[in-house]
């Protein structure tokens, strides 16, 4: 297993200055937000520059971007505008091991052509759509794609909780209990954890961690929250779990911690992690 560190919760510093920073502190591997990476690389400069951090640090890089929000032509052709950037960035350098995206609510009916392109547009890197397949309609969109070696899955660990739980105030269908992940239980332990692990039809090639309160997604620190973090590492270490974990603990989302503050968290809860993993 990879640790690594979503990095968009810092705007204290820019994206290749969190890179490099992030790299000191010892994480193997970094995630960017896929909205922003795009902006940085209409700036030839900044874009050479997040190029630069990446092979002169070794981290792994991953991005995490979002499926159109709509099938309307107009949002469709700003996704794939996107997609071409990167792509092209790509191909210069090949620094992006993961391209993730979340699936909004109205295009849940039919990923298929999004997901396609970005496979066919987007060389040498893995695809994964986030909390996808919970039902057998969304399942039967990426059928298709069955041992495929380059489509998968990102598990949102902090999302999956909820989901076992039940607790799924939002409405959101991400959050919404999944019976062929595993069923509802109060207090997930790591056979919940690894069953609905094992349950995915695709492999699972980035999982993202934080904590919440079990009934609203609040990408708390680790330490805090109701998810018993050890049962998790022990679930990965069970299932022999070998791609990215992520974790996307969020400092200024739902709680007050900016910079310093947010830098100190971070690694303290990385510390913790690393002390449930027995490293």
């Amino acid at each position: 297993m990879i640790n690594g560190l979503a990095i968009w919760h810092y705007p204290h510093r820019t994206m290749e200055e969190n890179i490099r920073f992030f790299a000191a502190c010892g994480f193997p591997s970094v995630s960017v937000h896929g909205a922003r990476f795009v902006e940085v690389l209409a700036d030839p400069a900044a874009a050479e520059g997040v190029a630069a951090a990446v092979a002169e640090t070794g981290v792994i890089l991953t991005v995490h971007y979002a499926l159109p929000r709509k099938h309307e032509r107009e949002t469709v052709a700003a996704f794939e505008a996107g997609i071409t950037a990167i792509a092209r960035w790509q191909k210069a350098h090949g620094h992006v091991a993961v391209l993730s995206f979340d699936v909004p609510a109205p295009i849940r009916d039919n990923v298929r052509p999004y997901v396609d392109f970005v496979l066919d547009t987007v060389p040498a890197c893995r695809v994964a759509v986030e909390d996808f397949g919970l039902t057998a309609a969304e399942r039967a969109q990426t059928e298709h794609l069955l041992g495929h070696d380059r489509f998968g899955y990102l598990v949102d660990l902090g999302h999956l909780l909820l989901r076992l739980r039940g607790k799924n105030m939002s409405g959101k269908t991400l959050f919404t209990h999944s019976p062929d992940e595993y069923p509802v239980t109060e207090t997930p332990d790591t056979a919940a954890v690894l069953g609905a692990l094992r349950s995915k039809p695709h492999p699972i090639f980035e999982m993202h961690l934080h904590n919440n309160d079990g009934a609203e997604d609040l990408h708390w620190f680790l330490e805090d929250g109701v998810f018993d973090v050890p049962a998790v590492a022990r679930a990965l270490k069970e299932l022999g779990y070998e791609g990215i974990l992520t974790i996307e603990s969020a400092p200024g989302f739902k709680f007050e911690c900016r910079g310093q503050a947010a830098d100190e968290g971070i690694l303290q809860t990385y510390a913790y992690w690393q002390t449930c993993l027995g490293t």
